[in-house]
């Protein structure tokens, strides 16, 4: 009685009683009462008090079956490994029948190690019939990420009087490896486009326990289609292994935050070189190991305690050494290649709950770069660590750093369920410390872009104030960069016709610098100017919504310029769609699939 949905006092609500029923029948599940259903229980309505009051009294049904009257307990669990779909569940062919921790594992593909199967079954030999458990073993099962359908029939197998349920449980594999190839035209908003060629193989068994291995090889040119952003042709081939293990590889034993959801163990390596053939030639090295597991089925955490990344410069002309020799920062950012440390991302949504008006996105990473091992180092009293007399890992310098952000989100559907607004707010810092003076150029904020601040093109904003001469825009390959970056954006989805939608945005935001830089002068960070850095732009898109694919087109415009002088950056009253130089100079489309956020 003290969980019933009614109140005494409250408004007569038949969806209320519709709640009340569907929950008695959830509890009495979870007492063994398999075969009993809500349309079992009924209200009586005692309209007679008068005052516009009821009273109601729950009974249940005339004429209920005797079996849904009784409570049930699990008698055998069989497990039928490699069932195909068009066979007779009840005449299943034979094969391998072993007893593996008390259930009946019958193994018709001879694909998987059963000890592993059994470890997402939660049925108990002899313990009630609980609907929790049968929901936990079919989301469990599921979440392994290797069968296709997954089906749990519960059959009457009642023994000396006392009523039973057997359960027979049917895994369809999906096809353990597959192969992929693609074959891209890439055209870029700094004027370089070419094709790239993209192969993986993926095994979804590698070691008979559900363990994913996947292997991706990619290889890419770009070409400038413009002589004033010329960067020269470059070409990119790479590739990265993953192997993903559907539990926590751990030596001690961690309790897992959920039942429902799988943890696992996630190991990347990948090998990549980049090569500007007036420029420079980079090979990367990327590696981490860590951990992935779901909390509910709304908070996820991913926790890599070992994460490399080993950038090697060379090749170098004398051209990219001039223009290093010219900025600092960027020299000194493409110095510092070598990152080794921890990383931890937190997130929350709910936007798989349908029935909210309201939903919520939240993301939150912290990434960190040879905090403990310059703590070890400094511990031993060794020489060192500053970025002049930076600390070595085998001879090599370290980028020691801290970088933090957020991501929040929010969807508001309006009382016409087809419209909706949709709202995000991007926060971030990053602190060089020890080791480094300034951020590796691959951990920097970017601004700008089709998922950015539309009304300017990628990467090509900021920072603060400052604004990227004209002997520079011909590197077309240099992005601007900062050490902070804050952005908001919101945007009104609506309905157009069929699958066409439509939508009005804002974009606002900037990227600021944490030290001064005289190559980059107006990019510092301050709190008394940063408001009045703020890039603002807005537009219009048109968005194909075919649900498996969006193809969105956004057409921007700015109306607060931050590098223009001040007292002109707001520049809506230049706004001019008759202009052709002012189209020109000012109308940015973006083209993109899926939506910005």
């Amino acid at each position: 009685m003290n969980e019933t949905v009614l109140r005494i006092g409250d408004p007569y609500d038949l969806t209320r009683l519709q709640e009340e029923r569907v929950r008695i029948d959830a509890a009495l599940k979870e007492k063994g009462m398999f075969f009993f259903a809500p349309d079992f229980i009924l209200f009586q309505a005692d309209t007679s008090l008068g005052e516009r009051k009821i009273d109601l009294s729950l009974i249940l049904r005339n004429r209920i079956p005797e079996e849904a009257t009784r409570s049930y307990i699990i008698g055998n669990v069989y497990i039928y490994s490699g069932y195909a779909l068009n066979r007779d569940s009840v005449n299943v062919p034979a094969g391998d029948t072993v007893l593996a921790g008390g259930f009946h594992y019958i193994d018709i593909d001879r694909a998987f190690d059963p000890e592993f199967i059994i470890r997402s079954v939660f049925f108990v030999r002899g313990s009630p019939y609980a609907r929790r458990e049968h929901d936990q073993t079919l989301n469990r099962l599921m979440n392994l990420g290797v069968f296709k359908y997954v089906s749990v029939r519960m059959v009457r197998a009642d023994s000396a009087g006392m009523p039973r349920l057997d359960a027979h449980i049917y895994l369809t594999p999906l096809f353990s490896k597959t192969i992929r190839f693609e074959l891209q035209g890439v055209s870029k908003s700094n004027d370089l486009v070419g094709p790239v060629f993209n192969s993986s193989f993926l095994n979804r068994n590698l070691l008979r326990g559900a363990e994913l291995f996947k292997l991706t090889v990619e290889a890419g040119v770009e070409i400038p289609v413009r002589g004033a952003q010329s960067s020269g042709t470059s070409f990119e081939i790479g590739s990265l292994g993953e192997l993903e293990i559907p539990k926590f590889l751990i030596p001690f034993a961690v309790e897992n935050g959920s039942s429902l959801f799988v943890p696992k163990t996630r190991t990347a390596l990948g090998l990549r070189l980049l090569h500007r053939i007036q420029y420079y030639q980079m090979f990367s090295v990327d590696a981490s190991f860590g951990y992935v597991w779901k909390e509910t089925l709304s908070k996820e955490h991913s926790f890599n305690p070992i994460a490399v990344t080993f950038a090697h410069l060379t090749n170098t002309t004398q051209q990219f050494k001039d223009l290093l020799a010219a900025n600092t920062f960027l020299r000194k950012s493409f110095e510092e290649q070598f990152t080794i440390g921890q990383t931890y991302s937190f997130t929350y949504t709910d936007q798989l709950e349908k029935d909210l008006k309201n939903h919520m996105y939240f993301k939150g990473s912290v990434d960190l770069s040879g905090n403990l091992i310059h703590l070890a180092q400094s511990v031993f009293h060794v020489a060192g660590g500053t970025p002049a007399n930076p600390y070595t890992v085998l001879g090599t310098p370290y980028s020691e750093y801290s970088r933090f952000d957020v991501d929040v989100r929010h969807y508001y559907n309006t009382n016409n369920e087809s419209s909706s607004i949709a709202s995000r707010l991007i926060a971030g810092i990053g602190i060089a410390h020890g080791n480094s003076s300034t951020l590796p150029y691959v951990k920097q904020f970017y601004i700008g872009g089709s998922n950015s601040v539309r009304a300017f093109d990628a990467r090509a904003l900021g920072p603060g104030s400052y604004r990227t001469p004209d002997s520079l825009l011909a590197h077309s390959f240099l992005d601007q960069a900062g050490d902070i970056k804050l952005e908001a954006n919101i945007e009104y989805r609506f309905p157009i016709v069929s699958v066409v939608r439509g939508a009005l945005f804002v974009d606002g935001g900037n990227i600021w610098l944490r030290n001064d830089d005289p190559d980059r002068p107006g990019g510092t960070f301050s709190g008394k100017t940063f408001l009045n850095e703020i890039a603002v732009g807005t537009g219009f898109g048109i968005r194909l919504d075919l649900s498996f694919f969006i193809l969105r087109f956004d057409l921007a415009f700015p109306l607060r310029v931050p590098y223009l002088p001040e007292g002109e950056r707001w520049v809506i009253n230049r706004i001019d769609f008759g202009s052709a130089s002012w189209r020109k100079d000012n109308l940015v489309l973006n083209v993109a699939i899926g939506y910005p956020y």
